[in-house]
């Protein structure tokens, strides 16, 4: 009975520790969230769109179009959290799909430092289209995308090939820039 007390106080003890206790520190708790880049805004095209639960349909009424019954439209895909500038604080890779309609779907990574608690997109590179994005890294302040992008006789509709691609996000005069 005495060893099954124990037990029991140990258990209540390790499973009401409090969070803080992990020696996380404040810098844990502040960067951004998947909730933050969902409703983000980036560029993309040479226009700024602001995403809301992680999309952005452009419709404009006098386009004349009934199908589909967009301009064009813009998703987030995937995003991974962590430091790409430095600063001990998450920010975040973001893939973008942007679909206009036709027969191609876009896809962009977009690099999002956060500035003190507010997401901006400092800079945005085109990815290919058609891809399967199978998942997106930030390790070490490595951006890594392992996709799959179309084969020498693979349809538009159905890429097979893997591939992947590793990015750095650099800042020079001021400005940031994703480099390969």
């Amino acid at each position: 009975m005495r060893v099954l007390t124990a037990l029991v106080i140990i258990l209540w003890s390790i499973l009401n520790v409090p969070a803080a206790a992990g020696g996380g520190g404040a810098s844990e708790a502040r960067g951004l969230t998947i909730e933050a880049l969902e409703n983000s805004a980036y560029r993309l095209n040479g226009t700024e769109v602001r995403l809301g639960n992680g999309r952005y349909v452009e419709t404009r009424p006098e386009s004349g179009k009934s199908l589909p019954p967009y301009d064009f439209m813009v998703e987030l895909v995937a995003a991974a959290l962590g430091d790409l500038n430095g600063d001990g604080i998450s920010d975040a890779a973001v893939v973008l799909s942007w679909d206009g309609g036709g027969s191609g779907t876009f896809y962009y990574l977009a690099a999002v430092v956060d500035e003190g608690g507010t997401p901006v997109n400092v800079s945005t590179t085109y990815l290919g289209d058609g891809l399967g994005i199978r998942s997106v890294e930030i390790s070490s302040g490595t951006i890594t995308i392992d996709m799959l992008v179309r084969g020498l006789f693979d349809p538009m509709c159905c890429p097979s090939k893997k591939s992947r691609k590793e990015y750095r996000l650099i800042r020079r005069g001021g400005k940031y820039r994703l480099i390969p």
